[in-house]
């Protein structure tokens, strides 16, 4: 942990102009600064920056706090991260308690160690240059060569480095032997650039050609990503994640100006990673390679991210190649990551490959698989996966799921359904939504919505829907993309009609497509609910 005393030294010495000010522009406004809000889309400035106070806050989206709290919004940080940051920002040393120091401490010694021996040792550098890395890069990821035994040893008694904290940060085994032996080194880091583990690519032919630390109290590869220190800064600023298999692709991609590049470490996309996915608001590309293990890896991974509501597709490279080779053939990458395909239609149609569907068996075997991954979607995702598998499949989505809820009464549509009693529960979301959502766009569930908008809420209907606990909640993302497959169509189909309608005058009819137009433009761009959004 890091010592309140520390942390109290850092605050007295941090200006917040001068940490805002290395984000976006601000410009002097009397005794403050303004700038556009960096937390929500706006034309004229409600941001404003307080010297005297120390403070930010937003008249518009109402975001405020101090420069710790900016850079942990801005930067999508915890606490401990953004004091770590502001640190180095102002080249102030933290101090630690002794625990979380030494463990630190520690690796980046023996790290130092390994980075030394690398050009000690003509094979392994070598074979790092063969793999097409320049120096820099060598340099700016750390890279290292780990020894034989005898030689580590003889640097951590010199070193006077502590046995058994190295055996608790997962450098030294339970057998008392170094971890990674003869084998090229990779440091991993924190998101706040301290090394919390390693791992090691064999140039022996070592049966395991790639080994990591285990699990330690400062590292769980669960939970991490590789290079996420060096891309998080591009990944905010692209709004998408590539996330490719190992360190080369990662490094290579890195010095091939790809550098919001990331890998798992050794595992495959887990549920652990997402919400550091989450946190960075991103798209994600998954980038693996075209042999059957990387498909299958791709497929899991796509589905793990699909019905987690994440945005992105997949890219496979060359039969053979993975990116880093192709980076070193000077190959553009940078055309096949534009060549995704996104995530559910990479689903269908690689889990549909195994089968002949021209065989009635195999079919059935197909159709069996796609409808047990649908049962397994959020209800909102099941109505698009079954109406795009039953394109694939040549037969009617109502084999699947479909998205129908029945009761003794009446039938309710799932996701009108979903979109009332997100409404409903969020009140100060319907100003917002009547703009763009009249009773009579529903399809199943007019008379709902009107007593909503109406604050009609002893109506049964609406009472039915909103009583149901197999109708959820939507968070912003989901509430969102429910609307938007309400609305365009309906809005596309009135364009459309307006256009093939003789009795409207020419300039009425340009004038009401441009109000359509621009609200579709504002439903494309997910900004329907903008301002309004607390969840």
């Amino acid at each position: 942990m890091i010592s309140k005393e520390s942390i109290e030294q850092l605050k007295s010495i941090i200006d917040i102009v001068d940490v805002v000010g290395n984000y976006i522009q601000l410009k002097k406004a009397g005794s403050n600064y303004k700038a556009l809000c960096p937390f929500h889309a706006e034309k004229t400035p409600s941001f404003v920056v307080s010297p005297a106070k120390q403070i930010y806050h937003c008249f518009g989206c109402g975001a405020s706090g101090d420069a710790i709290k900016f850079v942990m919004e801005i930067e999508k940080l915890s606490y401990k991260e953004a004091i770590e940051k502001l640190a180095t920002f102002y080249n102030f040393k933290l101090e630690y308690t002794k625990d979380s120091f030494v463990s630190f401490d520690i690796l980046e010694k023996l790290n130092n160690f390994y980075q030394s021996e690398l050009y000690k040792n003509k094979e392994a550098y070598e074979y790092l240059k063969k793999r097409g890395l320049y120096d820099s890069t060598i340099e700016k990821f750390k890279l290292g060569y780990a020894p034989v035994v005898d030689e580590q040893f003889k640097f951590i008694k010199n070193a006077n480095l502590d046995l058994k904290k190295l055996k608790e940060l997962g450098a030294i085994t339970d057998k008392n032997y170094p971890r990674l032996i003869e084998r090229i080194t990779f440091p991993i880091f924190s998101q706040s650039n301290k090394i919390i583990a390693l791992g090691g690519r064999t140039i022996k032919n070592h049966p395991a050609k790639y080994i990591n630390f285990s699990n330690t109290k400062i590292f769980n590869k669960s939970k991490t990503f590789y290079g996420l220190n060096f891309a998080k800064e591009h990944i905010l600023r692209s709004k998408e994640a590539i996330i490719v298999e190992g360190y080369f692709d990662v490094i290579m991609l890195h010095q091939g100006d790809i550098q919001n590049t990331i890998a798992t470490l050794g595992t495959s996309l887990t549920k652990e990673h997402l919400p550091i996915l989450q946190k960075l608001q991103t798209k994600v590309t998954i980038a693996y390679d075209s042999d059957t293990a990387g498909i299958n890896a791709a497929i899991k991974a796509a589905k793990l991210l699909y019905e987690n509501f994440f945005e992105g597709g997949v890219v496979l490279f060359e039969e053979g190649k993975d990116p880093a080779d192709m980076i070193k053939e000077g190959k553009d990458v940078r055309e096949y990551l534009k060549n995704k395909i996104e995530f559910d239609t990479f689903i269908i149609e690689y889990s549909l490959k195994k089968y002949n569907l021209k065989n009635p068996i195999q079919k059935k075997m197909a159709i069996e698989e796609i409808n047990n991954y649908i049962k397994e979607l959020p209800d909102i995702l099941k109505e698009d996966f079954s109406l795009k598998a039953g394109v694939y499949l040549q037969i009617n989505p109502r084999l699947f799921n479909t998205k129908i809820l029945t009761s003794s009464s009446n039938k309710i549509d799932l996701g009108e359904a979903q979109i009332i009693k997100t409404l409903y529960e969020n009140s100060h979301f319907i100003d917002a939504i009547a703009e763009f959502l009249s009773p009579e766009m529903m399809k199943y569930h007019q008379e709902e919505l009107k007593a909503l908008y109406q604050e009609d809420f002893e109506n049964p209907k609406l009472l039915d829907i909103v009583l149901r606990d197999e109708i959820k909640v939507l968070n912003y993302e989901q509430l969102k993309k429910q609307i938007t497959k309400l609305l365009l169509p309906l809005y596309e189909k009135e364009i459309a009609l307006l256009k093939l309608n003789p009795k409207i005058p020419t300039d009425e009819k340009m004038h009401k497509i441009k109000q359509i137009m621009q609200k579709l433009l504002k439903i494309k761009k997910g900004d329907l609910l903008e301002g309004y959004i607390t969840f």
